[in-house]
């Protein structure tokens, strides 16, 4: 019996859909597969035109296809004008959830014209698993990223005249009435927002998910406002925090030197409410944020002297996951501080920085990049700001990372220095008030920290207790340097490379910089850099005149 209910509804459907082709649908045709449209009908409990339609629609589904009125015309030769009489009972088969529909961007709009059908996929498997009827219900939003995508694609429409404001709040308020099964919609509704702050709200969680952390607020409420001149008033608005938006703690500014450079963000607060509905957001900012995923990072041989080398292999590995956990838990115990604070001092070109990014990449870890020159804002105050929220950026960063992440502050001198007397300057009541900020957060930091310097006979005091590592990484000796010409120029001799390790005083980033000018000098010339070029080039790498010491077959 369940084999009949199979056979015989795929038997009806294809006859129904075969019969049709350029029937017209006439009333012959629908008298030639009444049979077949009672056994249709008895199953999904539809009327005659219905169950032809859903016949339809299924066929043309199974060969990869949705299904306009474009294709039911043409496959039945109809007027269309015929299909239109049965627009009712259309609209039923959706209400009741046997078919689901999705707008056409590609076709005119007018109500059925524009509106793309596939039948319930619970429908189809009920059927070919010789099912009843499944019980269904209209198509519902699979997920809340869902509503905030359709509310932008709207917007999209709208900027681009495809629609008018009036379809585009009464679409989207249909939208948010649909999507209150979601308890972050049913919050906002709840909050008696306007309609059109709450899509700029919307619109804004969408830009942020994908990617922009920030939004330049001219942007995103040209998608909302066609007027030029509402537009500005809503953004003096906001800048004037006269909006309910920001009363409620829903969105911040980020105040720019120009009027039409302000960006709108969302607060911590949104963020919560929406990590608390599933959505997180963090993570879709990480560029904005200079954070650097390991595995960005490309593998880089690095050489030092054997002491530094021993200290840096012993960071490495007390920053392997499994070993630092069991090392804070052990902290923890003892009630003493879990951080790791790091300073990575020595000369300019002696690998400091990209040290930490093969430790990072060695060992799994995000690094949040702070690049200290650009904290110093030209607003009085506004640095300090700057260094408390990029802590506040990273304890999150901690707290939603499996993995503990590196807050890397590279070329910190100027925040590590003595500090000055602040009488001297407004500049110096600011650096120093920087420093005090940087001092109190790293007196119970919790996850990892590192700092570079080439300055440290600068430092202040203070930071000296702060730093529970302190690895002074010099210029590599002779050996070391021989290792690193091999390593870069693998066709030298180790005599040529002992020899140039003799001859010249330099970093490992000096080293590269000729590596660089033989690579050009090679594609330019077509032929291999002799030794006595590379000497050269070697000798024209630093200002000054004792750039080496003459010996060998010079």
């Amino acid at each position: 019996m369940e084999k009949s209910l199979k056979m015989g509804m795929l038997r009806s459907i294809g006859n129904v859909y075969e019969k049709s082709k350029g029937s017209k649908l006439t009333d012959s045709y629908l008298n030639e597969v009444s049979n077949d449209l009672k056994c249709i009908s008895s199953y999904f409990k539809t009327t005659q035109f219905q169950s032809f339609f859903v016949a339809s629609v299924f066929a043309l589904n199974y060969k990869g296809d949705t299904v306009d009125m474009e294709d039911i015309i043409g496959h039945t030769e109809c007027n269309p004008m015929r299909l239109l009489e049965f627009s009712d009972e259309l609209d039923d088969l959706y209400k009741r959830g046997i078919l689901h529909k999705q707008r056409s961007r590609h076709r005119v709009d007018i109500h059925l014209a524009n509106i793309q059908y596939t039948i319930n996929k619970n429908i189809t498997e009920a059927i070919l698993s010789n099912q009843p009827l499944p019980e269904t219900k209209p198509e519902a939003f699979e997920s809340l990223i869902e509503i905030f995508e359709m509310i932008y694609k709207l917007g999209e429409q709208l900027e681009n005249n495809e629609i008018t404001m009036g379809e585009f709040q009464m679409k989207a308020e249909g939208i948010l009435q649909q999507g209150k099964i979601f308890p972050f919609v049913a919050k906002v509704k709840s909050l008696n927002i306007p309609i059109k702050e709450t899509l700029i709200y919307f619109l804004l969680i969408w830009r942020t998910l994908t990617g922009k952390e920030s939004v330049d607020m001219e942007t995103l409420f040209a998608m909302v406002f066609s007027s030029a001149s509402i537009q500005i008033r809503y953004i003096q608005n906001f800048l004037n925090k006269s909006n309910i938006l920001v009363d409620l703690n829903l969105v911040e500014i980020e105040e720019s030197t120009f009027f039409n450079d302000a960006q709108i963000k969302l607060t911590e607060y949104s963020k919560d409410l929406l990590k608390e509905n599933g959505i997180q957001l963090y993570f879709n900012s990480a560029k904005q944020k200079g954070i650097i995923c390991p595995n960005e990072i490309s593998v880089k041989s690095l050489y030092f002297n054997p002491k530094e080398g021993e200290q840096l292999d012993m960071l490495s590995s007390l920053l392997n996951d499994i070993k630092l956990k069991e090392i804070q838990q052990r902290l923890n115990h003892k009630s003493l501080p879990r951080g790791v604070t790091v300073l990575l001092y020595g000369p300019s070109g002696t690998g400091k920085t990209e040290t930490v990014f093969q430790i990072a990449r060695k060992t799994g870890r995000q690094i949040m990049k702070v690049d200290i020159s650009q904290s110093k804002s030209m607003w009085f105050g506004e640095s300090e700001k700057i260094i408390k929220r990029v802590f506040t950026d990273y304890k999150t960063l901690l707290k939603e990372s499996e993995i503990a992440p590196i807050l890397l502050f590279n070329e910190a001198d100027a925040i590590i220095s003595k500090r000055k007397d602040v009488a001297t300057s407004n500049v110096a009541q600011t650096e120093n008030a920087i420093q005090n900020i940087i001092l109190e957060e790293l007196e119970q930091f919790e996850g990892i920290f590192i700092a570079t310097t080439n300055l440290v006979n600068n430092m202040d005091t203070a930071f000296e207790r702060r730093f529970l590592f302190k690895v002074n990484i010099q210029n590599p000796d002779t050996a070391t340097k021989a290792r690193i010409w091999k390593s870069k120029m693998p066709d030298l001799t180790e005599a040529n490379c002992q020899t140039l390790a003799k001859m010249f005083s330099f970093s490992g980033g000096q080293i590269d910089n000729i590596v660089r000018k033989c690579s050009m000098q090679e594609v330019i010339s077509a032929v291999p850099t002799t030794f006595e070029q590379l000497v050269e080039f070697c000798r024209s790498e630093t200002l000054s005149e004792k750039c080496g010491n003459r010996i060998g077959f010079l």
